[in-house]
């Protein structure tokens, strides 16, 4: 996947400028950045869930996204909660609810599941749809610090595992160096993309 941006402006304001961007099966990224400088405007971009914008996006990967929030359907339990946006089967569900420790939990709505499984149910949908490249937007934001670390453990492994590519935004360099990506900073007005 490669980005060339020139610009993305919200009315008169323009919030990221020019920059550019790639990104392989394999390889991670971290975009580090203070809050509001745009990185979650640029990982929709990426996603391809906001095409207002003036530059050009390339590249036929297939793509999942980890959202702030596990964005789950409230009425499906957790097994149909991965079958029914991916397409998969049950039993490829249950395998990647195994793999995220959701093993027993198959049945259960996303109510009766804690915010750190409902973290962990959104992973697995995530890496159950296959991608090449796996785009996360602070998924370990508002997690206690013993949950953060074991979903950052959890995500690594599964990267290993299944090969995907990584673009994680987040304002937490630990976040990257626990995922092991390289580290881009977003900063400027209008924001551009630096080497950490």
């Amino acid at each position: 996947m490669r980005l060339d941006l020139d610009a993305k402006s919200f009315g008169p304001r323009q919030v990221l400028g020019r920059l550019a961007l790639s990104v392989a099966r394999g390889e991670r990224l971290a975009i580090l950045g203070p809050s509001g400088i745009g990185k979650s405007t640029l990982l929709r971009i990426l996603a391809g869930l906001d095409t207002d914008y003036r530059g050009r996006l390339e590249g036929a990967d297939h793509l999942a996204v980890v959202f702030q929030e596990p964005v789950l359907l409230p009425w499906r339990d957790a097994v149909a909660n991965i079958t029914i946006p991916t397409g998969c089967g049950a039993a490829t569900a249950r395998d990647w609810l195994a793999q995220v420790g959701l093993a027993g939990h198959e049945t259960k709505f996303p109510r009766q599941l804690s915010l750190g499984q409902q973290r962990r149910l959104a992973l697995a949908r995530a890496f159950a749809a296959g991608p090449d490249i796996l785009l996360m937007d602070e998924p370990f934001a508002s997690l206690d610090a013993d949950t953060a670390a074991r979903m950052l453990a959890l995500t690594d492994a599964l990267l290993t595992r299944s090969g995907a590519g990584l673009v994680l935004v987040t304002h937490d360099p630990a976040e990257a160096l626990a995922l092991k990506a390289r580290a881009l900073h977003l900063g400027g007005d209008p924001a551009r993309l630096q080497k950490d």
